[in-house]
């Protein structure tokens, strides 16, 4: 999956309230929350096992 779908998918995952907040997805990633902002806002990729933790995640 590649990381613009990723992006969507946790936006909307966090509109509905299946996402409390950034900073526990942030956390069970393994970054800063600063960090997944960068992510989200489309600064850089995910890396490989960072797509993967997220897609069991989601």
């Amino acid at each position: 999956m590649n990381d613009e779908a990723l992006r969507k998918r946790v936006k909307l995952y966090k509109a509905m309230g299946f996402i409390k907040n950034y900073y526990e997805l942030a956390e069970l990633l393994g970054m800063t929350e600063k960090s997944l902002y960068n992510w989200l806002g489309g600064y850089f990729a995910l890396g490989y096992k960072n797509k993967q933790t997220l897609n069991k995640i989601l």
